[in-house]
């Protein structure tokens, strides 16, 4: 089956926005067996949406549409496929209920306007989105499918997966597909390509490396004509992969980073505190978000670095201010949320003569029961980059010491 990935928005070519949802579609068909021979951009306009859904319905047997759903006059989708295929968009009942239902269930009442996103034409079945008010569309006319769904990246994922991969597994022939996995922390892409690079030239499983915001990815593709075969490749690739990369995964598929880090709190009945002097909230956003939170994560302070300093009568200008800083921090956040475990992060930026140039000095300290841990960290750059990788780096701190400390694997 041969597809076409067309994303709508004037946002996209303007440059204020970067396509993933693009990348994101280019993998998962590739994991399914589907040969992707086109992506295209395009801005709000029904005519050039209409031409490029012309030249992709000529180009292949799949088009996938992103963005152009939602409920104001820009968005163009809906009405673009709707001339492409000569049918008229009408105003689904159920839909329009479920729409002025999500508004409601927020006190809200739904606004005239949002009406259009219950609109469907004769070919077009409705593709549920429980995470917003557009639903998709699944259409399928002459030999051809054509999927659109919203541009909001969290949105169109989780329809891909549960509502239109299934309903295209007729379409993908006798052959099935078995994908996983593999999340590292610790460890850099291209380190990570090194360690198992003989295992890559094989071309069979297909492995492909992804640099995330959580981790380096290691995707393992198998096709079989039987499922047990794929299983099996996949499954004696990864055990390979394990040996060589073992120390730095921390989960598979939907694992995340926060609920790996707080999992042997969990088990332990063990439970963290967190303190974060200059680095924005990034760790405390990461665990909080979990639900094994509830029962480990017992609370965060977020403070600018300089004011922090201040209270805790540290010099912020001072050679060893973080760490001082984290020290005596990692000691008080535990005390006063009564945890188990204190962590504090200390950042203190640096400007240089550009923004590119700031100095980033990062310290860690984690308090338990019995140990402290500690570790520091140096980086140049933009604040938003070394926040980022303060980020990182305190994951990976909590998930290593903690898996050394209390027990625990990927």
């Amino acid at each position: 089956m041969r597809a076409v990935v067309i994303s709508v928005g004037s946002e996209l070519i303007d440059g204020f926005l970067t396509d993933t949802n693009a990348t994101y579609l280019a993998q998962e068909m590739a994991a399914l067996g589907i040969e992707l021979v086109g992506v295209r951009q395009v801005g709000d306009s029904m005519p050039r949406i209409v031409t490029e859904l012309r030249r992709a319905w000529e180009d292949a047997e799949l088009i996938v549409t992103t963005g152009g759903i939602g409920p104001t006059e820009d968005d163009l989708t809906r009405e673009s496929i709707a001339a492409l295929l000569g049918e008229e968009v009408r105003a689904d009942p159920d839909l329009l209920q479920t729409i002025a239902n999500y508004f409601a269930s927020r006190g809200l009442t739904m606004p005239e306007r949002n009406a259009k996103q219950a609109w469907l034409i004769p070919s077009a079945e409705p593709l549920a989105n429980p995470m917003g008010t557009a639903p998709g569309w699944f259409v399928r006319r002459d030999g051809h499918v054509v999927v659109s769904m919203p541009g909001v990246p969290r949105e169109m994922m989780r329809m891909w997966r549960e509502q239109v991969v299934p309903r295209l597994a007729p379409y993908l022939g006798d052959r099935v597909v078995v994908a996983r996995t593999l999340k590292t922390i610790g460890i850099g892409e291209s380190a990570a390509e090194r360690l198992i690079v003989d295992i890559i030239q094989r071309g069979y499983p297909i492995i492909g490396t992804y640099a995330k915001d959580d981790g380096v990815h290691i995707r393992i593709t198998a096709s079989a004509r039987e499922r047990a075969a794929a299983e099996a490749a996949v499954e004696a690739t990864e055990r390979e992969i394990r040996e060589l990369l073992g120390e730095y995964i921390y989960g598979e598929d939907d694992t995340s980073l926060g609920a790996a880090i707080l999992a042997p709190l969990v088990a332990s009945g063990h439970t963290l505190a967190v303190v974060e002097d200059g680095s924005g909230g990034r760790t405390a956003a990461l665990l909080a978000e979990e639900p094994a939170a509830i029962v480990a994560y017992d609370g965060g302070v977020v403070r600018a670095f300089e004011h922090a300093a201040a209270q805790a009568g540290i010099d912020p200008h001072a050679p060893d201010g973080p760490v001082a800083l984290a020290e005596r921090e990692a000691v008080a956040i535990r005390d006063s949320f009564r945890a188990d475990y204190g962590l504090a992060i200390a950042v203190r930026l640096t400007a240089g003569a550009t923004l590119d140039d700031t100095r980033g000095e990062v310290a860690l300290t984690l308090v338990g029961p019995e140990r402290t841990h500690r570790r520091q960290h140096e980086v140049k750059g933009i604040p938003r980059e070394i926040r980022r990788r303060a980020g990182l780096w305190t994951a990976e701190f909590l998930w290593m010491t903690f898996r050394s400390e209390l027990g625990g694997r990927g």
